[in-house]
């Protein structure tokens, strides 16, 4: 008779930190206007940065933040940007999220948004 047995360890091997966007339901980007969410950040290793990013076809509206973490396993970080009057209706703006761990791993988010016409649906 054999009997072969195997070390297993009950730890969960590491993982990747989550990031999530969030957006209010009744949010829309306009110029001028504001692009406000928030950011959902998770890691039981410990948040470390996050790098937040925004680019677009319109250099009025690009830009980019480093925001050192203080070692969090969980954190909800609000995001708060302007969009400055002039960008054109219709620009795609790409919002990415990358937030780095105290392991050394690395998640990204991104969430894709249109300009919209400020006042579309006023009368």
């Amino acid at each position: 008779m054999l009997l072969l047995a195997a070390c297993t360890d009950p730890r969960a091997r590491p993982v990747a930190p989550v990031v999530q966007f969030a957006f209010g339901a009744s949010f829309k980007l306009t110029s001028p206007g504001l692009i406000v969410g928030s950011l959902y950040l998770y890691d039981v290793d410990g948040l470390r940065d996050l790098e937040l990013s925004l680019a677009s076809s319109d250099t009025l509206l690009t830009g980019d933040s480093l925001i050192f973490l203080d070692g969090s396993e969980e954190l909800t970080r609000p995001i708060n940007w302007r969009a400055p009057a002039g960008v054109t209706t219709g620009t795609q703006v790409t919002l990415v999220a990358r937030v780095s761990d105290f392991a050394g791993f690395v998640a990204v988010d991104s969430v894709k948004l249109t300009v919209q016409d400020s006042t579309a649906g006023v009368h």
